[in-house]
């Protein structure tokens, strides 16, 4: 990784301290999905459609499986070294995006004409299946987002953003798989995309979708999620700058209430830029921190995906139309813009490939699956927060997923607070599975070989981790730091 500022630092807050070496950002391998599909024949001897670019993906963490979505739906095991095809592909056409539902079993994919397809998941090793269709009475659907808060999947429910003059947001029942309510959005608010949703707060948000072709001021659209039937509620629309510009991916940092937006030019004489939004408390609108957003460097420019780390304090956005492949990794910095520390670059290919930029077809037929430009065209990507990896799908033919694992650096305070009788509770961040040990000493000066160990913190959640010392009130004045692992 080409690093700008990497290193080991402690921060001193609430009287802990933590001190912990930042983990580089790397890539593990790639898996090829072969055999491509046009070589294959149907039973009547003709041959199946091609493959087509993996331009959405959703993913299962906890039992281990991500979706990828090109011509046909793929399911992987992730629980590997590589990612690993299992059962049989299906398939789906192309979908912008997808949604899942894991509890209920089901993934769902948008279709521009209107239309939301429903896919089993499949058990196990069992292949995914199609599972009906449901035709909206609104046209182009373009996004989707699931509210599972309820622990009952028969509680679940969807919403869907269907363009239009102006776009309507339809909420769906999932357990029925019908439509039963619905918002139509104000005059001028037509065409939205780059769904997220913060159902812990109860909030859906879906971004600009404009075509750099003919870009338009970017706008996020806040819409709060209903009980029951209830149609969703439209909050309002905010401008993240004054300049023209194609938003092309999102992620949502629910942890620390902000969202993440980055563009695509269309070009390579422009620097792209990233749009971070404070999600805002209640009703409150959104705010971009800071308005116009932060660019990326010179010839950092197509980005089309992004990954979500929020636990290890880092977005990661990849790129298209570079040789090889990008993915620039970014620090949340708390409250304050987003800050650019580096880029990953990806395997290049056996073939020399055309100046940065120019879009060319990165296929073979050949049964190695060998593509000759390497690992370009980062059009999806999944995060498992569980194993602490990301992977990456291609707009390649054969498709090609790459898998990383992300950079890990000092764990962050999240709270803390005095419980009665004088107990000390704090939080923080860290690789998922590894709470470490946390040491405690009243001298600052002493080598930690002299540090008392307390023990391991609880992970409540992945990434997320809680501990209580109860003999903080013996000490006027306590310092903490977490050994990891």
């Amino acid at each position: 990784m080409k690093n700008k500022s990497l290193r080991a630092f402690a921060l001193l807050t609430v009287g802990c301290v933590w001190v912990a070496n930042a983990g580089s950002l790397q890539r593990i391998g790639h898996s090829t999905l072969t055999p491509r599909h046009n070589t294959l024949t149907n039973a009547d001897g003709t041959f199946m459609f091609d493959d087509k670019g993996f331009y959405a993906a959703v993913i299962d963490p906890t039992n281990g499986y991500a979706y990828f979505v090109g011509n046909y739906l793929f399911k992987l095991d992730i629980t590997g070294n590589l990612p690993v095809q299992v059962g049989t592909n299906l398939q789906t056409g192309q979908s912008l995006e997808g949604a899942i539902d894991p509890a209920a079993g089901y993934a769902y994919l948008p279709k521009w004409g209107g239309t939301i397809n429903r896919y089993a998941l499949g058990t196990g090793t069992n292949s995914p299946s199609s599972a009906g269709s449901l035709a909206l009475t609104s046209t182009g659907a373009t996004s989707i987002v699931i509210d599972n808060s309820d622990s009952n999947p028969a509680n679940h429910y969807a919403y869907v953003l269907c363009s239009g003059t102006p776009a309507t947001i339809v909420k769906v029942a999932l357990s029925s798989f019908t439509a039963v309510s619905s918002v139509t959005l104000n005059a001028g608010e037509n065409n939205f995309a780059w769904d997220e949703i913060d159902t812990k707060n109860g909030y859906a948000y879906f971004a600009s979708y404009i075509l750099y072709t003919a870009p338009a001021i970017p706008q996020i659209l806040k819409i709060k999620l209903t009980p029951g039937t209830n149609a969703p509620i439209r909050i309002g629309t905010v401008n993240l700058g004054a300049t023209p510009v194609p938003l092309w991916t999102a992620s949502i940092d629910t942890l620390h209430g902000y969202a993440y937006y980055a563009t695509d030019n269309g070009t390579t004489n422009v620097p792209e830029t990233v749009f971070k939004v404070k999600l805002g408390d209640g009703d409150a609108l959104p705010t971009p921190v800071p308005f116009g957003g932060v660019s990326f460097h010179t010839n950092e420019v197509q980005i089309v995906s992004q990954i979500m780390d929020f636990a290890g304090g880092y977005v990661y956005f990849n790129d298209d139309n570079t040789y090889p492949g990008r993915v620039y990794q970014f620090t949340l910095n708390g409250t304050n813009p987003p800050v650019e520390i580096g880029y990953l670059e990806l395997q290049g290919g056996p073939q020399t490939p055309p100046p940065n930029g120019i879009t060319v077809g990165n296929g073979t037929t050949n049964s190695d699956g060998l593509l000759p430009y390497g690992e370009v065209f980062l059009r999806s990507a999944v995060f498992d927060p569980v194993r602490g990896f990301a992977y990456i799908g291609q707009d390649s033919r054969p498709n090609q997923v790459v898998k990383i694992q992300v950079a890990r650096g000092t764990p962050v305070i999240t709270s803390s607070a005095t419980l009665a009788g004088g107990a000390l509770r704090f939080g923080y961040t860290n690789t998922p599975g590894v709470a470490g040990t946390v040491l405690a000493t009243t001298n600052l000066s002493l080598p930690v070989s002299n540090w008392n160990a307390l023990g391991a913190a609880a992970e409540f959640s992945s990434g997320q981790f809680l501990f209580i010392d109860p003999q903080a009130m013996n000490n006027p004045k306590r310092f903490y730091r977490v050994r990891s692992p």
